[in-house]
């Protein structure tokens, strides 16, 4: 019995070991699975090759080249303020009125010191008279004492006179020499004395005018019909020379700042140098601006990718100064060109074509936007990399790349 127990699980494990050698040596090999990877599914638009107007979106800030700063020409206190921020005012207007007190009295003292001047000339005038008729009786009272001489000398010859009576009448000779010398010396000094007056003249003059324009000064004029940008200072406020009082800018002469990238430039200078008008529009809180392109920069700042271009406005005017705003710049029209949307651009600088089911990269260089009659955005593109009938793919495939197979979406 024992060896009956024994034996039956061993005949068990032997029929179980056979069995499954039996099995794995008769299986059939299963077919390995085959991975087939679908091709994306792409939309295409076919190429048209056309001549258009481009357009091109661009920001800028409404700036002016008449903006003035007003400053005091004198140290005074402010009176008077009669304008504050953001009014409007014309030329010539009084803005600040400053305390001329002190400027009046030194204005006064610059007048006397001019009278004082014109007196003195018109005494050296006089003098001059004076010393011209003085030297001819001088003169006159020379030959006198001349003659006195002579009679003294024939006296002293026949001893009827004295030597002491020659010598004083010598002496009167000599004295009257000096004393016309004296004169004419006066007379030929009249012109220097004349042109040192003439000199302090000018000089009070000057100073005299300088006074009164200062005094003028006191009364702070707007130099341009315009719009206060900004008050500086208040009544009872006391200001230095140099001192700044407002700041003011002519409203007429508003235009937009914007920068221009540089692949447009071209554009812009051939319109410019061939007299064609090139327009835009902007809106402000709902209003249509019209504008119209003025001038490009003459300077391009280190760093700044495009030209400034200048426009104004053709009818009303712009906003308050300062003010961004975003332009839609109408470019001359451009023939060669391509419209695609603007989901066929990938990273701004290729479109990929689809060929015979295939990608193919393509460099492209954009020319502006329009928008079509339904309000969508299209791409302008230059022609010359594409051929009448090309498929551009317009669906966003991010692993779109050269070569990748695709299909066209029917």
């Amino acid at each position: 019995m024992r060896f009956i127990k024994f034996l039956v699980p061993v005949l068990i494990l032997s029929v179980g070991i056979g069995s499954f050698a039996y099995f794995k040596s008769t299986r059939e090999e299963p077919e390995p699975l085959s991975s087939k990877s679908r091709a994306p599914i792409v939309s295409v638009e076919p190429v048209e090759i056309v001549t258009a107007t481009p357009m091109t979106r661009l920001f800028g800030t409404v700036e002016t080249p008449s903006f003035g700063l007003l400053t005091a020409a004198i140290e005074a206190d402010v009176t008077e303020v009669r304008v504050l921020e953001g009014d409007s005012v014309s030329q010539g207007e009084e803005i600040i009125i400053l305390d001329d007190a002190d400027i009046f009295l030194e204005l006064l003292q610059r007048r006397a010191e001019q009278a004082e001047i014109e007196a003195q000339i018109e005494s050296e005038i006089i003098q001059l008279q004076t010393d011209r008729s003085a030297l001819k009786t001088e003169k006159e009272l020379l030959s006198l004492i001349r003659r006195s001489v002579q009679r003294a000398e024939k006296l002293a010859q026949s001893q009827a006179g004295s030597e002491a009576t020659l010598d004083e009448a010598l002496q009167n000779v000599q004295r009257q020499l000096l004393a016309i010398i004296l004169r004419q010396q006066s007379i030929d000094e009249y012109p220097s004395r004349q042109l040192q007056l003439q000199a302090r003249k000018q000089k009070a003059e000057a100073n005299l005018s300088r006074t009164e324009r200062d005094l003028a000064r006191t009364r702070i004029t707007a130099p341009f019909s315009g719009r206060i940008a900004e008050v500086m200072v208040s009544q009872g406020e006391r200001v230095s020379r140099g001192g700044k009082l407002a700041n003011i800018y002519d409203a007429s002469r508003l235009e937009l700042r914007t920068q221009v990238p540089s692949s447009f430039v071209p554009a812009l200078q051939k319109a410019i140098d061939s007299d064609v008008q090139v327009t835009a529009v902007s809106k402000d809180n709902g209003e249509s601006i019209a504008l119209v392109f003025h001038r490009l920069s003459a300077l391009v700042e280190k760093g700044q990718g495009g030209v400034d271009a200048f426009f104004r406005a053709s009818n009303g005017g712009l906003p308050a100064l300062g003010t961004t705003l975003s332009v839609w710049v109408n470019l001359p029209q451009k023939d060669n060109v391509v419209l695609v949307s603007p989901d066929a651009l990938y990273d701004q600088s290729k479109v990929y074509v689809v060929n015979q089911g295939v990608l193919e990269s393509r460099r492209i260089e954009p020319v502006g936007e329009i928008v079509d009659g339904n309000g969508q955005s299209l791409i302008l593109l230059n022609g010359d990399a594409f051929s009448e009938g090309d498929l551009v793919m317009t669906s966003r495939l991010p692993q779109a790349v050269s070569g990748l197979t695709v299909d066209v979406k029917k």
